[in-house]
C-alpha cells in the first residue's frame, strides 16, 4: 500500500507533466489568436518583442517544469535501485 509520501510524489510528478502539456497547448493557441486576430498586421512588427517575451515565458516555464521533473525523478529512480 502506497504511503502518503509516495502518493504526493506521484501527484507532483503527474502535475509536472500535465502543466507543460496544457500550458504549451493553451499558450500556442493564445499566441496564434493574438497574432492572427488580436494585433493588426501593420502593428505586428512593432509588437514583436512583446510577443517574443510572452512566448519565452510560456514555453520557458514548460521547459523548466520538464527539466525539474527529469532531474527530481532521476534521483528517485537511482535511489530505488
Amino acid at each position: 500500500m502506497p504511503t502518503t509520501r509516495e502518493k504526493s510524489r506521484n501527484l507532483f510528478r503527474l502535475l509536472l507533466l500535465i502543466y507543460p502539456i496544457f500550458m504549451g497547448l493553451m499558450g500556442t493557441i493564445s499566441l496564434i489568436v493574438l497574432v492572427t486576430w488580436g494585433i493588426p498586421q501593420e502593428d505586428l512588427q512593432s509588437q514583436l518583442p512583446a510577443i517574443l517575451i510572452l512566448a519565452l515565458v510560456i514555453y520557458g516555464t514548460c521547459a523548466a517544469s520538464l527539466v525539474i521533473r527529469a532531474i527530481f525523478f532521476k534521483k528517485e529512480k537511482i535511489s530505488q535501485e
